[in-house]
Order: C-alpha cells, then sequence, then structure tokens
C-alpha cells in the first residue's frame, strides 16, 4: 500500500461514516438498544476513544515522540479479554452524558485529523515496520485500520436499523 491509498481509504471511510450517519439519522442516535443496551450515540462515542489512542500513535510519529501508554485508567491491558471489558464499560461512562452533537463533532474531526496525520508523515515512516520501536514490529500504517467497526459494529447495528 502506498501512503495516497491508505489516505483515500480514509476519505472513503470516512464518506461511508457520514452516510451511515445520515441513514441513522439523529433522531434514532440515543434510543437504547442499538447494541445491547447502548444507544447509537454510545457506539460512536466508543469508535472514537478506541480511535483517539490511533491519533495519539499517529501524532507522536509525526513528532518524533513515543506515544503515552496511558489512554486508560492504569493497570488496564487492552489485550486481557477481562480488562478489555473494563476498558469498554469505562468509555462507556466516560461518553454517556456528553451530547450527541459533541460526540458526532468528536467523530468527524477524527477523519479529518487522521488524513491531516497521514498527509504529514512521511511515506516511508508509514509503512517501515521497524522505524518505531513502540509499534512492536508493525508498520504504522496497520493502525489506520476500520476492521472493528465493519466486523464487530457495523452488522449489529444495521440489523437494528433494519428493524426499527
Amino acid at each position: 500500500m502506498k501512503k495516497q491509498e491508505l489516505l483515500d481509504t480514509i476519505q472513503h471511510e470516512s464518506q461511508q461514516w457520514d452516510s451511515f450517519l445520515n441513514q441513522v439519522g439523529e433522531a434514532r442516535m440515543e434510543q437504547p438498544g442499538a447494541t445491547g443496551e447502548w444507544r447509537f450515540k454510545d457506539v460512536v462515542a466508543h469508535l472514537s476513544a478506541w480511535r483517539s489512542r490511533t491519533l495519539a500513535h499517529l501524532q507522536a510519529a509525526r513528532y518524533e515522540q513515543t506515544p503515552s501508554s496511558q489512554f486508560w485508567p492504569a493497570g488496564w491491558d487492552e489485550d486481557d479479554e477481562e480488562d478489555l471489558e473494563q476498558i469498554n464499560h469505562w468509555i462507556y461512562e466516560e461518553n454517556c452524558d456528553r451530547s450527541l452533537h459533541d460526540v458526532l463533532n468528536e467523530s468527524r474531526q477524527q477523519f479529518r485529523h487522521m488524513r491531516e496525520l497521514v498527509r504529514a508523515i512521511p511515506e516511508e515512516d508509514l509503512f517501515d515496520p521497524q522505524r518505531f520501536d513502540w509499534m512492536d514490529g508493525k508498520p504504522l500504517a496497520a493502525l489506520v485500520n476500520f476492521k472493528h467497526f465493519h466486523e464487530e459494529h457495523e452488522p449489529i447495528l444495521r440489523a437494528w436499523l433494519a428493524d426499527m
């Protein structure tokens, strides 16, 4: 993959996301039951919280820094299934009272910010798996993916939307 392809992917995902948000419509975004007890807004906030972690890594790479390892309360490991549940619950608690406008605005701004950061990072830094020690042998570009949404959340949300 080349840098332009990565930028095109981000642009495509952003457009698809905006289209999906329009399909859902703001009137339904605060109704419970989109995913279990979560509202659609809660899922957006959840995705944004994880995307913030990606953005922090891109930002650190952009400025030749090491990203903070502290995205959630200390001691939780996102690779541990039990801790992952705690992290997701913590994300929910941190965001459930935010306004829909704030949650949606953050989500949209993240796509723009991601494009800006990818544009600013040299192509070789994005794709060299050895470039950043803190990436554990993976290329920085691997962080820019949308599989979590497409595989775990989108099917459930589309089913919920179809049932409305």
